[in-house]
């Protein structure tokens, strides 16, 4: 009803919708064109699809769903965004009953445009909108759907919340744009819109998420990153997002190994004055925090007596300071952040106080080489910054081959090393307007992606195996070949020291098992014949399982293609790829080298 294109121009029900929700409608179709209507602060922008086909309808036409044409426009805006590093959809409002079947006279006059519908698009069990949710689920699960609809929620409310929408609105409800507006803040994928942490990336947009989420419960929080990430930035998001950002509720930050064994006791709880002559009594870390949150960085890097002074106050909820008598009840919520795995770690790390800090959710914070698409919008933060504090320095343009240059590098110091380096740029060239690839200096000793020769994938296993034609090959041929070969213990000197050979051959052979599916499965339209690369479809043709979701999915091109990252080029690169967008790797995967 919405995003039909109406013949006359103006499609009523679209403006009335945007009305009601305050929705911009940037569609760009004529409909959209025609309108007269001017949204002065929308609750969001809008993109409007039919979902059916024609789009646009007329007395005789008869309409049907699409739900392929569909899933080609979600694909379009969703995929294009990701792979560009542009603003992503925050979420797709999804109606439910599509009505099908012939345009009459009737049905045009009451709603141009519009079929007058088969008995079956009314039966809950039939409503397109859930054929939709299934499709878009399985194929984009990182997408928040919301189900937008006139129909009784009852009616739905046990499937739609099986097939992974995120809630229901119904359209006709007075609270309408005030339960969208919750709904994007607590689902949607949204940027930081004071802009300290900078990225539209996907598993940028979906740290920020889980940060909202967990901030909104109020419970310690334990943020977990590879260093340089800039843990810090995270912790004061959800210290903003929590509503705790106001002078009564202030934030505060230290790094853990400044709690030294011997004065952690006054610098976390203070000094009562008179205490000793010459003395006048300091607040503590904890007790300057209180009302609000107290970020401990490096958390790994605590002494064993900290951990227990840190302990005892999350049990009691109070401090006594140093030379007082009197217990002082706190209300602090501990913000803690590590690199390390602290499970794990040598160095032993409380069981215990772990739990309490991470009681409240745990925080993943994604490297910079899993969010690459962010690096022109860090870059450009980075040079203005450093030109700001170098006075006289010349304002520069960032150039392609620059960025080039940064995308191609691994960073294994994540954003700090990248800030680092661009710092070093500005300050070694202040009298420039252009940042070029000459000015870079990068980490020496650490390859650059791009200094990665091509490897040209191998066309047979390295190992010697019984000569056979290459037409009479077929893969029932290979698995008897493989059964067959035997490795002769009195022969050692042929196959000792080849378990490498043995692996990378095999995972090639994976590879180009995989290669095959690929082709096989790509969707060719007329407006890309070469065909779009599709990881979903193409696993389940290999595995044979028709119930494999897309996450699991990108975990099979994960595992099949993890050994090969760097010598990987052309589809199979492109298909890693796409599965690190829906399954990135956690820091803790990466820590504890998975």
């Amino acid at each position: 009803m919405f995003g039909r294109d109406a013949t006359t121009g103006r499609n009523v029900d679209r403006e009335n919708l945007c009305a009601h929700l305050l929705l911009e409608d940037i569609t760009g179709d004529l409909a959209a064109k025609s309108s007269r209507q001017k949204i002065n602060t929308p609750t969001a922008q809008a993109f409007f699809c039919r979902g059916q086909a024609p789009l646009s309808a007329t007395t005789g036409s008869v309409v049907e769903n699409d739900l392929l044409g569909t899933l080609a426009v979600v694909r379009e805006g969703w995929c294009k965004a990701v792979d560009d590093g542009a603003a992503l959809w925050t979420m797709v409002l999804l109606d439910l009953c599509f009505y099908t079947g012939r345009v009459t006279e009737t049905s045009q006059q009451h709603t141009p445009g519009m079929p007058e519908g088969r008995p079956e698009d009314d039966d809950p069990r039939c409503y397109f909108g859930l054929t939709l949710l299934d499709a878009i689920h399985a194929e984009f699960p990182e997408l928040p759907v919301l189900i937008l609809s006139s129909k009784p929620r009852e009616e739905v409310s046990l499937e739609f919340s099986r097939r992974g929408a995120i809630g229901f609105i119904a359209r006709d409800d007075i609270r309408g744009p005030e339960l969208l507006q919750a709904a994007i803040w607590q689902h949607g994928l949204l940027p930081d819109s004071a802009g300290e942490v900078v990225g539209h990336s996907l598993p940028m947009l979906l740290a920020l998420r889980e940060a909202r989420c967990a901030a909104a419960h109020g419970g310690n929080l334990l943020i977990r990153a590879e260093r340089g990430t800039r843990k810090e930035l995270l912790a004061s998001y959800a210290h903003r997002v929590s509503g705790r950002d106001s002078p009564q509720r202030p934030f505060v930050a230290v790094n853990s190994a400044v709690l030294r064994t011997e004065l952690f006791a006054s610098e976390l709880f203070g000094i009562e004055p008179r205490t000793a002559s010459g003395v006048d009594g300091k607040i503590g870390l904890v007790e300057a925090a209180d009302g609000g949150d107290l970020f401990l960085d490096e958390i790994a890097d605590m002494p064993p007596e900290v951990q227990a002074a840190v302990l005892r106050v999350l049990q009691d909820k109070q401090i006594t300071r140093v030379g007082g008598r009197q217990p002082r009840a706190v209300d602090v919520r501990f913000i803690s952040a590590t690199n390390a795995d602290l499970e794990n770690d040598p160095r032993g790390f409380r069981a215990d106080l772990l739990d309490r800090l991470r009681l409240g959710g745990t925080l993943w914070l994604p490297p910079l080489r899993e969010r690459v698409t962010d690096i022109p919008l860090l870059a450009e933060r980075f040079v203005r910054e450093a030109e700001a504090l170098r006075p006289g320095t010349l304002r520069r343009e960032i150039t392609a081959e620059a960025l080039d240059r940064l995308h191609t590098y691994d960073w294994p110091g994540n954003v700090r090393e990248l800030r680092t380096c661009l710092f070093d740029a500005v300050n070694r060239f202040p009298d420039v307007e252009h940042l070029v690839p000459g000015h870079i200096r990068l980490k020496q000793g650490t390859v650059s992606v791009a200094a990665k020769p091509p490897v040209v994938e191998p066309e047979a296993a390295p190992l010697s195996v019984p000569s056979v034609e290459k037409e009479s090959i077929d893969l029932d041929g290979w698995f008897a070949m493989q059964s067959a070969l035997r490795f002769d213990a009195r022969e050692i000197t042929h196959w000792s020291g080849r378990l490498g050979e043995l692996q990378q051959a095999q995972a090639w052979l994976l590879a180009r098992y995989l290669l095959a599916a690929l082709e096989a499965t790509k969707r060719r339209t007329p407006e890309h014949p070469e065909g779009v690369l599709q990881i979903h479809p193409a696993v389940r043709l290999m595995t044979g399982d028709a119930s494999l979701t897309a996450t699991r999915a990108a975990d099979v091109i994960k595992r099949l293609l993890g050994p090969l990252e760097g010598e990987l080029h052309g589809d199979l690169r492109e298909a890693l790829g796409i599965a690190l967008r829906l399954r990135p790797r956690s820091p803790r995967a990466i820590s504890m080298g998975s």
